[in-house]
């Protein structure tokens, strides 16, 4: 997709939980998608930024950044920038979720 192709695209990804929070600005949606995904990011030492409303910016600890348009595409970039498998049971990433909940 050309960079105003995606610029245009306000629409929501259907398997976006926090889209549909009508109640709330976009911006503060995004902002909050951000500050949850960060939290598992954190465990991969990676960390994920808004780029100008339309995606986000995933970076390494190296610099290696990546665009994503939705989660979908995010498990893949954090999976092929990482260089490992995502597994969400993992006990360790659990646990640092868990320390993250209550700091």
């Amino acid at each position: 997709m050309c960079g105003l192709c995606g610029l245009l695209d306000d629409g929501g990804h259907w398997g976006d939980p926090l889209a549909s929070d009508a109640g709330r600005p976009a911006r503060q949606q995004r902002l909050l998608r951000l500050k949850a995904l960060n939290r598992v990011l954190g465990y991969y030492r990676l960390t994920l930024s808004d780029f100008h409303g339309s995606g986000s910016l995933l970076t390494t600890p190296t610099g290696k950044q990546a665009m994503v348009a939705n989660l979908d595409d995010l498990w893949r970039q954090v999976e092929a920038l990482g260089g490992r498998r995502l597994d969400p049971l993992d006990p360790n990433l659990l646990e640092h979720l868990a320390r993250e909940a209550t700091a």
